[in-house]
């Protein structure tokens, strides 16, 4: 089992993929970082990661498209709990997730 610096490492590898990747959904509360990701330009394959906190423990799955959305749908059921904030929509914002992985150090 890796360690929370190198979960976060690896977590903000594919964290900085998914914002440079269209579509994908990144989203982060008080509890975890969570990204949803093509794997690839045909996207048929995709990749869910979550980063939880404080453990550092990282969960990372490669699916099919139809899996992909209802991931997606189950995490935005969630937005009610965490609200809608937690949806990364600017490099700040992006900027500001990225940062919380150092606190796994």
């Amino acid at each position: 089992m890796a360690d929370k610096a190198t979960n976060a490492k690896d977590f903000g590898a594919m964290l900085a993929h998914a914002w440079e990747t269209s579509p994908s959904f990144i989203c982060s509360n008080d509890d975890y970082i969570y990204c949803l990701f093509p794997a690839d330009d045909t996207k048929e394959k995709w990749v869910e990661a979550s980063l939880t906190f404080p453990d550092g423990s990282l969960d990372k799955k490669e699916i099919d498209s139809t899996r992909a959305i209802a991931l997606l749908v189950e995490e935005l059921k969630v937005l009610p709990t965490y609200g809608v904030s937690t949806i990364v929509t600017t490099k700040g914002q992006l900027d500001e997730v990225a940062g919380r992985l150092g606190t796994l150090t």
